[in-house]
């Protein structure tokens, strides 16, 4: 009996063959294997043939023949048969990406747009503003990154085209897109997601600054490489942009990601910085995106001054609303927790406001977005007995990475000397780690080394761990808002997820 096997087994396998010279075998594989083998061949052959210019300029990168080059042809004819339609990274094409972006998708297993990516997608190519407001884990990152990607390779294209006709190329390297993020997790995760569209040798298309890192270094590299974007926190970002090295008067593309959080009082100088510098000079204006999973009206107008009269896409509606027509969100509903938190009288541990640890704005009645498939639950129990029900809980669901949220960074290492001193392997992510030492705990938590990790708010946003069983809230959120965002670092991209929270009945 045959079992059935995905496309990416077969898109995997046809690598493997053709690597080790088994062509007979790559002739017997499926027809849409042997036509996407054929795509990478033919994209890493263009790459490798102008690595020497590559040095000079990245956009030198995306001069070489698209994608259906004669490699693919050479590795098709091995097939008995025509080549099939379309690799389901054509999908993404039918939303007017370039095609030497979508071509890479479906290396990394992404074989089809989600919702909030088929709806957005199309308004950035397009040059609007966009609002887009999706729960966590529903693909916004690659609804802003695909389209904003695809625009700065253009523009560098032609930019650098230009400047060649004129005799003067060294003159191109313009800055096409700023992205800004709350968190330096966040920003990485961002990095990440944009490297993973791109080979190996034109990764420095985008660049990295964030604080904790050291600045002149990020300064060297910003010189060598030229990057067409760079993805920061704002502080490093505005420090930069004071100091000269970040040059975005000329700069065409801003995107805002957890914007909410970005109006925050410690961030909102810096991102103001930004917004007034980035396009300064483009007779056209520049094009601002902002992304959240908590967005209301009255972020909507607090960032109108960054982002005027976007396009709205809000997942839970499924469809597109224009600046005007994109009224108040819909209410809070109490299956997915807790609008405001009523501590007993006296409560030592109560917030001092519905801020929250994270920060942000309007945090209180914002309308959180959270990914369907999750099963919430909350277990009644005292405070000083958390801890252990949480061990249990841990074991019941038989969960192998679970991320437990309390309030506040003091707090973690009391709770994790409690679930130690009881046989359970847990480490603390707070934000006194260096960058380093944050990567490598977080490395060895998707390896499955421990099996609960126990963060701040502050940590809640940027984490991405797909493989992540199940969210506890050891203390309870602030508001709908946080509870949102904790919610959504489980069941990402459809997968099962358990949130579950501990509180005495009062709490609830």
């Amino acid at each position: 009996m045959l079992l059935p096997v995905s496309e990416h087994t077969w898109r995997t396998a046809a690598q493997t063959l053709y690597l080790r010279g088994c062509l007979p075998a790559v002739h017997a594989l499926p027809r849409s294997a042997q036509a996407s083998l054929g795509q990478q061949l033919g994209i890493e052959r263009a790459f490798a043939s102008n690595r020497q210019a590559l040095r000079q300029w990245p956009a030198l990168l995306y001069q070489q023949p698209r994608v259906n080059s004669a490699a693919t042809k050479a590795v098709a004819d091995l097939a008995s048969e025509p080549v099939a339609a379309p690799t389901p990274a054509s999908r993404f094409e039918a939303l007017g990406l370039d095609d030497r972006v979508a071509a890479l998708l479906s290396h990394i297993g992404v074989d089809r747009p989600t919702q909030v990516q088929t709806s957005a997608i199309p308004l950035i190519l397009a040059g609007q503003n966009v609002a887009i407001q999706s729960h966590t884990g529903s693909g916004k990152t690659l609804a802003f990154m695909l389209p904003v990607l695809s625009l700065a390779i253009q523009r560098a294209e032609r930019e650098y085209q230009a400047a060649l006709q004129q005799g003067s190329k060294q003159t191109a390297g313009t800055l096409q897109a700023v992205i800004v993020a709350p968190s330096r997790e966040l920003a990485m995760q961002i990095v990440r997601v944009g490297h993973s569209l791109l080979p190996q040798e034109a990764r420095g298309c985008i660049q990295q600054c964030i604080g904790g890192a050291n600045p002149h270094r990020q300064e060297e590299a910003m010189k060598l490489n030229k990057p067409l974007m760079v993805v920061g926190t704002p502080g490093r970002l505005g420090e930069l942009s004071r100091y000269g090295v970040l040059q975005t008067h000329n700069c065409g593309m801003l995107v805002l990601d957890e914007a909410d959080q970005l109006l925050a009082p410690q961030f909102a100088g810096d991102v103001s910085r930004l917004a007034a510098h980035c396009g300064k000079k483009l007779e056209q204006g520049r094009q601002t995106v902002v992304v959240s999973a908590t967005l209301n009206p009255k972020v909507l107008v607090q960032t109108e001054a960054w982002c005027p009269n976007p396009q709205t896409v809000t997942l839970d509606q499924a469809r597109v609303l224009s600046h005007h027509e994109a009224g108040p969100l819909r209410e809070p509903s109490p299956e997915w927790g807790w609008g405001s938190i009523m501590h007993g009288r006296g409560d030592r541990l109560a917030p001092a406001s519905t801020q929250g640890s994270a920060g942000g704005i309007g945090q209180e009645d914002m309308a959180p977005s959270l990914p369907p498939q999750l099963q919430h639950w909350w277990v009644g129990v005292t405070r000083q007995h958390r801890t252990d029900a949480a061990r249990r809980a841990i074991h019941a669901l038989d969960a192998q990475r679970v991320l437990i949220f309390m309030n506040f960074q003091s707090r973690l290492k009391d709770a994790a000397a409690k679930l130690k001193a009881n046989g359970m392997v847990v480490e603390c992510l707070s934000g006194q780690l260096s960058k380093q030492d944050r990567t490598n705990l977080l490395a060895r938590f998707r390896k499955g080394d421990f099996r609960a990790l126990i963060v701040s708010d502050v940590m809640a946003r940027g984490l991405d761990i797909p493989e992540c069983d199940a969210v506890f809230n050891l203390e309870l959120p602030s508001d709908a808002a946080h509870y949102a965002h904790r919610a959504g670092r489980t069941g990402r991209l459809g997968r099962p997820g358990t949130v579950v929270s501990f509180a005495e009945p009062h709490e609830v």
